[in-house]
């Protein structure tokens, strides 16, 4: 406050007072000869505040014309060296010198107070001046309505907009969102009996757009696939995973134009498998015939292709897409389950319209930036815009047939597998260095019989054997080492065309071959049922050298004497011994006495084996 003397004075705490207050006084209010007696000395100067209340956003400017103003207040004010200091300064910092001179003045004014720099608070600032838009209270005022209904007014109006930001209109844009809204102001109103002039209802952009958070409850609505990739996420570290313990398996239509045999043009498929604890990716490319889309057999011979891979061999776990294309992989849970824990899920399938839950979808994203988009034919992300190479033509194919361009694409995928990987858990190392250091940490791959894993996939079915041949849809199919007269069971592959496959005995799965009649009289049909019976006799030699023959006297022999030997149960009366024998039996009892004593049960079992081994002698005689 300034005192009679014109002085600034302020009271603050501390001693050197009374009751615990002192007097402080601005320099820069005391006559210039005793400020001059304090410019020499190294006290900071008393900061004295003038109340002066900055705008919130006002620091970057007040900060700014401090620098300017720095050099100039510290030479003494009217001097000289001040008005060079000022002068250079507008030089400097191209303000006009009256400027910096009243910036001078108010921070001399407010004892040294920056603030003073800034723009001053408004008095009513905190105060809500505007309740709906200043048309429209304006408008509420003029009609003698009470103003203190304009805080419920504009609740009502904010509760609009959110509405209307959560449904359809939202996307059309934020014109839409407040046509609609005010619409339905209008509506409210004029049931409450309250008309006003039509130019009264107007809502701000800004106020339209405070709310626009609420239009994720009509993409939650309307477009899962959105909402899903919005989602909250939490991270996961694959990089402790084995080599193959997971693989996640999807198919990508490439954006890339490659010519068919016949000339017509084509976009190829690529089916892939990328192994999460090392991201690789294994890829299987197919050229489709027009109107043809990726099949079940094609998956599976992709997956047959990784399998026999010797870097990478059967998977533990598979990640499976929800295409009716994956579908055929149900049928290999059991193998899955042989090299996985017991109640281990071996085969998961990924949450419908989540790419955000694949993390193929990623790596595919990668490819197209670092490979594909590299190859002659690419066409872009967009197939209908014809801009990418010709404007208003269409995009050139692949300069060579579809076999050059997966030999180029797998070249260029695996020059792309030895760079280092730029973010992430996996960062610092490429897929490569990832799969070598695994591999010298001892994992190693799981190797499979091709046949039957394709037996595997393949529906089951039984048939007899007759004469070395089954019949199977009226023709009949032969293998030499068909068992005749067994029953046998046959696979039917997935393939179109392909011929089935039988599990022989002691040998395994095997490819049947369709029979081919001959004419009559021909000589390569008796050459071949020549050939047929040689095979089979040779198959059976084969067996039977497997299976050495059993002696029937060995077995025979095992069984009598494990025969268990037996008491003979007494009699209920001995007649014999009964003073009425001879009435019961007559001379039959008396004959009977006249025998000589019965052979004990060792006996008889001698005597036994002995008519065998008699028996067997003169039938191998016989024989010989």
């Amino acid at each position: 406050m300034l005192d009679a003397t014109g002085m600034r004075v302020r009271h603050v705490e501390g001693r050197g007072g009374k009751a615990g207050k002192r007097h402080e006084i601005a320099l820069s209010s005391l006559p210039l000869p005793i400020q001059e007696a304090y410019w020499g000395d190294d006290l900071p100067l008393p900061a004295i505040g003038c109340g002066y209340r900055p705008a919130p956003n006002q620091g970057e400017r007040a900060n700014y014309r401090y620098r300017v103003i720095q050099e100039a207040i510290e030479a003494p004010r009217g001097s000289p060296e001040r008005k060079a200091e000022v002068l250079r300064a507008s030089t400097k910092w191209n303000e006009p010198v009256r400027t910096i001179y009243r910036w001078i003045e108010r921070l001399e004014r407010s004892g040294g107070d920056s603030n003073a720099l800034a723009r001053k608070l408004p008095s009513d600032a905190g105060v809500r001046r505007v309740w709906v838009s200043r048309q429209f209270d304006a408008a509420w005022i003029a009609s003698k309505r009470p103003t203190d209904e304009l805080a419920a007014i504009s609740d009502e109006i904010d509760l609009l907009i959110r509405r209307v930001w959560a449904s359809p209109a939202q996307r059309a844009g934020w014109e839409q969102v407040r046509r609609d809204t005010l619409t339905l102001f209008k509506r409210d109103l004029r049931l409450r009996g309250i008309e006003l002039p039509a130019p009264a209802f107007y809502v701000s952009q800004r106020r339209i757009m405070e709310a626009q958070s609420a239009r994720l409850l009509d993409v939650r609505e309307n477009d899962r696939k959105r909402w899903d990739d919005m989602k909250p996420r939490i991270t996961r570290d694959a990089s402790g995973l084995a080599p193959m313990e997971i693989v996640v398996m999807d198919v990508k239509p490439l954006d890339c134009i490659v010519r068919r045999a016949d000339g017509s043009t084509t976009w190829p498929k690529m089916i892939a498998f990328m192994d999460w604890g090392t991201h690789r990716v294994f890829r299987y490319f197919v050229l489709l015939a027009p109107g043809e889309g990726v099949r079940q057999e094609h998956v599976i011979e992709a997956f047959k292709a990784m399998v026999s891979h010797p870097e990478w061999g059967f998977p533990q776990k598979l990640y499976r897409d929800n295409g009716t294309e994956f579908a055929m992989f149900d049928k290999i849970r059991a193998a899955l389950e042989l090299i996985n824990d017991p109640g281990a899920r071996t085969i998961i399938s990924a949450k419908p319209y989540s790419g955000a839950s694949k993390p193929i979808e990623s790596k595919f994203a990668t490819l197209d930036r670092f490979v594909f988009s590299q190859m002659l034919g690419w066409a872009g992300g967009n197939r209908m815009d014809k801009k990418t190479q010709n404007v208003g033509k269409p995009p050139k194919p692949y300069h060579g047939t579809f076999e050059q361009f997966c030999v180029e694409a797998n070249e260029r995928i695996e020059v792309f597998e030895t760079i280092a990987i730029k973010s992430g858990y996996f960062k610092g190392r490429s897929p490569a260095d990832w799969y070598a250091a695994k591999v010298e940490a001892g994992w190693r791959p799981v190797r499979v019989d091709p046949l039957a894993l394709e037996a595997a996939f393949a529906r089951h079915d039984t048939r007899r054997v007759d004469r070395g041949a089954v019949s199977i849809g009226g023709k009949l199919y032969r293998h030499p080492e068909l068992p005749n007269g067994e029953t046998v069971s046959i696979a039917f592959p997935y393939q179109r065309d392909a011929l089935p496959m039988v599990d022989l005995p002691d040998f395994g799965w095997a490819v049947l071959q369709l029979d081919m009649p001959y004419l009559p009289m021909e000589l390569a049909g008796a050459v071949a049922s020549g050939r047929d019976q040689r095979d089979n006799e040779r198959a059976a030699r084969q067996r039977r050298r497997q299976l050495r023959p059993i002696a029937p006297t060995e077995v025979h022999a095992a069984n009598v004497t494990q025969l268990p030997t037996r008491a003979a149960p007494a009699p209920l009366i001995d007649l014999d011994m009964s003073s009425e024998a001879s009435r019961f039996a007559g001379a039959r009892i008396e004959g009977a006495k006249d025998q000589p004593p019965a052979m004990t049960e060792s006996e008889r079992a001698k005597r036994r084996r002995r008519l065998i081994v008699e028996a067997e002698e003169k039938r191998l005689a016989a024989n010989s």
